[in-house]
């Protein structure tokens, strides 16, 4: 089993891109961050979806917390775009 921290990662890694309302990256940051430390199971309890878009309505509506989520999917965005590029030069 992957540590909290990679499964984390993993996550985000795979699930955010730029086309995303800032809602939207809230949801898969609070998705990733629960499913890390609670595991799969978790996210298929009744009242997930419900418990994560209350969450990121949270994040998003106060401003530090919204700068702040925007600031961590904003470099991880960027550092896909630039393991997508490498990736295509070298044909992985």
């Amino acid at each position: 089993m992957m540590p909290s921290l990679e499964v984390f990662e993993e996550k985000i890694t795979n699930n955010l891109s730029a086309s995303l309302s800032a809602k939207e990256m809230a949801e898969q940051i609070v998705i990733a961050a629960l499913e890390a430390e609670y595991g799969k199971t978790f996210t298929m309890s009744a009242g997930f979806a419900k418990m994560v878009s209350a969450l990121a309505e949270i994040i998003v509506t106060n401003p530090d917390l919204r700068r702040q989520s925007l600031a961590v999917a904003s470099t991880l965005i960027k550092q896909n775009r630039v393991n997508n590029q490498k990736d295509r030069r070298t044909g992985a």
